[in-house]
Order: C-alpha cells, then structure tokens, then sequence
C-alpha cells in the first residue's frame, strides 16, 4: 500500500518517469487472478489512472497500455458479482479513452480486436463496435474500419506488458534453458 502512495504521489507531481512507473504497477496486475490482492492493486491502479486522467492523456503509450490491460481484466472480473463496481469503473475507463483516443489505442493493432471481441457483449462496447464498423469516422478522422486495424501489427511491447515479472522470469528460463 505505501508503493501504491508513493505512484499516486509521484503522479500527482507530474514526476518525469512516472508513467514507467505505472506501466510497471500494470504489468504485477496479473490476468485471470481474482484474488483479493490481485483485485485491491488493479483497483487502485485504476483509480489513480481516473484521478489523473488529464496527466495519462500526456502520454499516448500509457494510454494505449491501458487500455490494453484493463481491457484484459474486464473479461476476468466480468460476471462476478462482487466486482461489478469495480468493472463498471473499467468499462467506463477504457470506453471514455476509446472514444476519446481512438488514434492512440490505434497503437495496439489487430490485438485491440481481439480484446474488443472479448468484451462485445457488454453494452458499452456493443455500441464502440457498431461504430467502428458502420461509422468508423467518429471515432477518428484517420480511421478507415476495422480492416485498418487488423493491418496493423501489435507490438511486443503490447504482449510483454501482460507477462507479470514472474512468468517473464519463467519463460526466459524455459525459452534459453530447456
């Protein structure tokens, strides 16, 4: 808890690094992990992203990696009772950021697809993908469909970003090791 104060501190004070520093919280957040640790961390990651929402706007790959990861824990934390606020909080995040700034969640490629697919049924994103089919320019001038997008090749540093430190450490190990 006091690490989380300190990023909350160092955000507030718009510390060079800081958004290193949050994409580093993001990535302990582990995918398909509900336990109460998991869940208290992705939470109040979250919340500091949403208090200082003019300061993650600076930086288009911390909104991009954002996206990107709340978007995969809103599958995990989807159909639990118990973390319905919490998911509401992430809908609400990623569909105002993906509204807003599509061109720089553009930045994920044909994985953003896959992640919006994972997501479709909830109804917030059933409207995004109404749009982004039938009236992609809404979203963005530059944006031409969903075939642009899966043109677009997704970043390692995108799927690195889901890999806690541990199961980095892990497969480093089997991939040079074994």
């Amino acid at each position: 808890s006091q690490l989380v104060w300190l990023l909350r501190e160092l955000v507030k004070s718009g510390v060079l690094g800081a958004d290193g520093v949050c994409m580093t919280f993001m990535k302990q957040i582990a995918g398909g992990d509900v336990t109460a640790k998991n869940i208290w961390l992705a939470e109040n990651v979250l919340e500091i992203l949403t208090e200082q929402r003019e300061w993650v706007l600076k930086s288009s790959l911390l909104v991009a990696m954002a996206v990107y990861t709340y978007l995969r824990l809103l599958v995990d934390h989807h159909g639990t009772p118990q973390l319905q606020g919490l998911r509401q909080k992430e809908v609400d995040f990623c569909i105002s950021l993906l509204r807003e700034r599509f061109m720089d969640c553009f930045m994920i490629g044909r994985d953003l697809v896959r992640l919006l697919q994972n997501v479709a049924r909830i109804p917030e994103f059933e409207q995004l993908w109404k749009d982004i089919l039938h009236n992609p320019q809404v979203l963005s001038a530059q944006f031409t469909g969903v075939l642009q997008l899966l043109q677009s090749r997704t970043s390692r540093k995108f799927l690195a970003c889901r890999l806690t430190p541990d199961m980095e450490t892990k497969l480093l190990f089997m991939t040079s090791r074994v």
